[in-house]
């Protein structure tokens, strides 16, 4: 009975097959764009997990605000870290390869122009470490033999001073020659800009401004498992130090990555939310097109009724109709949105590149997701299909058969 339940149905599809169609078209838009998302949102946060959980034995020490608002631009708090607080770091028990950021202001002249710029200093394989990521327009990272060489962000590289500046140009900064070893491509208003970065190694800062003016504290541990409490254990030794509560923060990899997992994780289910609309109304379409179905079969319906069918009969069958449209859209839905998120991740890797920003960015289509959409696509077939289905069971045989 059931099969022939299926068989009636697909029939009817068939019959109506332009109306189906676009019933159908309208499921697989709203899978489509469930899936692009979600692909689209899962392989961001495959490729941001990737690359902080490299770093997870890594922990930053700033002042002020923490580590946010002091990474890339060597910005500060105006307060700096003192020769205690690194010797209370380096004595702390699992602590290993502790390095120094150093921050300062200073004269730049390039091109007969003299500006006052910032000034950061990091031993080389904290260069390596924080930027290791980031994408250079032009020439190479500082050497560890380097000497009055440097690195610039884009925007000293090219809107700072009246003339660009290119790799092996020349900038006066106090008084003293320095020569561009690399320059950094264009970051944007990102948080982790470095745009207005001049970078140079920590021995060069110290002969230039004479100054040790520690801004962040960089150190790695020797197990994992003990990373959050060795920083709290240095956060509170540093606060400690200069008899305040919040003058240091000490911040994790593995903190950062489950912040930065929790905001992509929110704007995944907004994104998602809002490709549900497209289902809502594709939901709508499909009652309609039910809704229309049966009074185009009224006479239909009574004749049935008439020759033995039951109200369970009738039910079925026009939930099967609205079953079969929503489960091939879900299936065409999915296929598009695999065909979706490689567009939308390829418009969006072309994006930043243009910004200047490292492209490299792929969908990732899990099978939860492709088991979601096509749940999802089903229950909105079952559920768009029960009134429909009920008011044509409810149908008097007399009635329906002297329709015309």
């Amino acid at each position: 009975m059931f099969s022939d339940h299926i068989k009636l149905a697909i029939k009817n599809l068939r019959h109506r097959l332009s109306r189906s169609l676009l019933t159908l078209l309208g499921i697989a838009i709203g899978i489509m764009a469930i899936i692009s998302l979600m692909g689209l949102g899962e392989g961001m946060q495959q490729a941001i997990t990737g690359e902080l959980s490299s770093l997870s034995d890594v922990v930053i020490v700033s002042t002020g605000g923490g580590f946010i608002s002091s990474f890339g631009g060597g910005g500060s708090s105006g307060e700096y870290f003192t020769d205690r607080d690194i010797a209370d770091v380096e004595r702390t028990q699992g602590v290993r390869d502790v390095s120094t950021q150093l921050s300062s202001t200073a004269y730049a002249e390039y091109n007969a122009k003299r500006t006052i710029v910032s000034l950061t200093g990091m031993d080389v394989l904290v260069i390596g470490l924080q930027y290791s990521t980031s994408e250079l327009e032009a020439g190479e990272f500082l050497g560890e033999n380097d000497q009055n060489k440097i690195m610039i962000g884009y925007g000293i590289a090219h809107e700072t001073f009246d003339a660009d500046i290119s790799v092996g140009g020349r900038i006066e900064i106090n008084g003293q020659k320095f020569f561009v070893s690399g320059i950094f491509a264009k970051q944007g208003m990102s948080g982790f800009s470095s745009d207005t970065l001049i970078l140079m190694n920590s021995r060069d800062f110290k002969k230039l401004t004479g100054q040790s003016n520690i801004s962040t504290i960089y150190f790695r541990v020797n197990n994992v498992n003990e990373v959050e409490s060795i920083a709290a254990t240095v956060q509170d030794a540093i606060n400690e130090n200069h008899g305040q509560k919040d003058f240091a923060t000490a911040t994790t990899m593995t903190s950062v990555l489950e912040t930065v997992q929790s905001i992509i994780g929110i704007l995944q289910l907004v994104l998602v939310a809002i490709a549900s609309i497209a289902l809502v109304v594709a939901s709508i379409g499909i009652m309609n097109t039910m809704l229309t179905s049966v009074m185009e079969r009224t006479r239909e319906i009574g004749i049935m009724k008439a020759i033995g069918a039951t109200n369970k009969d009738i039910m079925s069958i026009f939930i099967i109709e609205g079953m079969l449209v929503s489960s091939i859209g879900g299936i065409l839905g999915v296929v598009l949105g695999v065909f979706g998120s490689q567009a939308l991740t390829l418009i969006l890797n072309n994006f930043m590149m243009m910004g200047g920003n490292s492209a490299g960015l792929s969908p990732i289509i899990t099978l939860f997701s492709v088991v979601l959409a096509v749940t999802v696509s089903l229950l909105v077939g079952v559920l768009s299909s029960l009134y429909p289905a009920w008011k044509a069971a409810r149908m008097s045989p007399i009635e329906a058969v002297r329709y015309e």
